[in-house]
């Protein structure tokens, strides 16, 4: 099957508070109106963390006008992950760029008889799986060190883990030493960190970019630095929160903060006081999100979506395409994998946030469920 290129939906319009801007603004944020021109709402967040994002403006950008007038006129198909694809013709910070997207209709998923056929075929063959962790797998915790699988979570990825004809894979927003730590005993899981800024392929002695060095800016540290500053005030305004550092990414946490109200009023100020510290400084190579309890910044080159596809691309490519394939999460991280997702892949929404995943489930119980089904079949 011939499917239309996906795109970036417009971003929403939201009237924000100004209050905190002002005061970041002297450390290093510009309220300049020249600061807020219209720029798209990158689809980043942290691992465990899943909402809309929004944006302060509604107009497409001139970007993605150009890109969009450059695309060319693409026809031929290949084969990936064992369906037809239409070819990837452009991208803008990894995701394709093209027609505005336009959500798929999603199912409560009940059983496994549900998708048997279309989306989990009968019949001999390698089915993978692409897990999220936080949210997806794990309940959130108040703390992210204290979310570490439970003994039931552990018993289940056994399982999965020695079960031959599923390639079982976490992808995730959390750093390697966590995923390593938790996961690494799992000799046929592949585990990728921080959205794919790392990977560690079962049998390998370490982790590698997933991407070649020339691809990759390893050096954050003029970005961190600025952002950083940034993020403290938001820790000295509310003083329950907390900075968390990754390789590729800065999390200001706000989950503990015992007035929430005033702590999502505090994120959204945050949010927008970044966009404005992004562009006075032309940090082009970050992107912001916020997420459940969250604000996020972090090196958008790196997507869950295209590492999934490249993934399942290499494996048709050697002639041995997946018989299926299973994504699941709950952020707006992961709702990249389901843009682009076929539409015989089997993606799974965890939550109720909007999503253009095919299934929906309630919580990580229920996707727990799920999959002690499809180990079971």
């Amino acid at each position: 099957m011939t499917l239309p290129r996906l795109g970036l939906a417009t971003p929403r319009s939201q009237s924000l508070p100004r209050g905190f801007i002002s005061k970041c603004s002297a450390s290093r944020c510009s309220t300049n109106s020249s600061d807020n021109e219209a720029g798209r709402q990158d689809l980043v967040s942290g691992d465990s963390e899943a909402t809309i994002n929004c944006s302060p403006v509604n107009a497409r950008t001139p970007v993605a006008q150009q890109a969009e007038a450059q695309l060319p006129d693409v026809t031929e198909d290949f084969v990936e992950g064992g369906v037809e694809l239409t070819p990837k013709s452009h991208t803008d910070e990894g995701l394709l760029v093209g027609e505005p997207f336009r959500p798929r209709s999603t199912r409560v998923l009940t059983s496994l008889d549900v998708v048997s056929g279309e989306f989990w075929p009968a019949g001999a063959g390698q089915r993978a799986l692409f897990l999220d962790y936080d949210g997806t797998l794990r309940e959130f915790e108040a703390r992210p060190e204290m979310a570490t699988p439970t003994p039931q979570l552990e018993e289940l990825l056994e399982a999965i883990n020695a079960r031959t004809d599923l390639v079982p894979h976490i992808i995730s927003g959390r750093d390697a030493r966590f995923l390593e730590s938790c996961f690494g005993k799992l000799s046929r899981f592949t585990l990728i960190a921080e959205h794919g800024f790392q990977i560690h392929r079962p049998g390998a002695e370490g982790w590698e970019l997933l991407d070649n060095l020339d691809a990759l800016d390893l050096d954050h540290s003029d970005w961190k630095e600025r952002v950083r500053s940034a993020m403290n005030l938001f820790v000295e305004a509310m003083p329950e929160s907390h900075i968390e550092e990754k390789k590729s990414s800065m999390v200001w946490h706000y989950r503990e903060v015992s007035d929430q109200e005033q702590a999502e009023a505090m994120a959204t100020e945050a949010f927008t006081a970044l966009e404005r510290l992004r562009d006075a400084e032309k940090l082009n190579k970050i992107g912001i999100s916020r997420g459940h309890k969250v604000v996020e910044v972090s090196y958008k080159k790196v997507r869950k979506g295209p590492v999934m596809r490249r993934i399942c691309e290499e494996k048709g490519l050697f002639g041995e395409p997946f018989l299926s394939v299973l994504v699941a999460g709950d952020d707006v991280s992961d709702e990249s994998m389901f843009e682009l997702a076929p539409q015989d892949f089997l993606s799974i929404k965890v939550g109720k946030a909007e999503t253009s995943a095919a299934f929906r489930v309630e919580d990580p119980q229920q996707l727990r469920s799920f999959l002690w089904q499809i180990v079971a079949n």
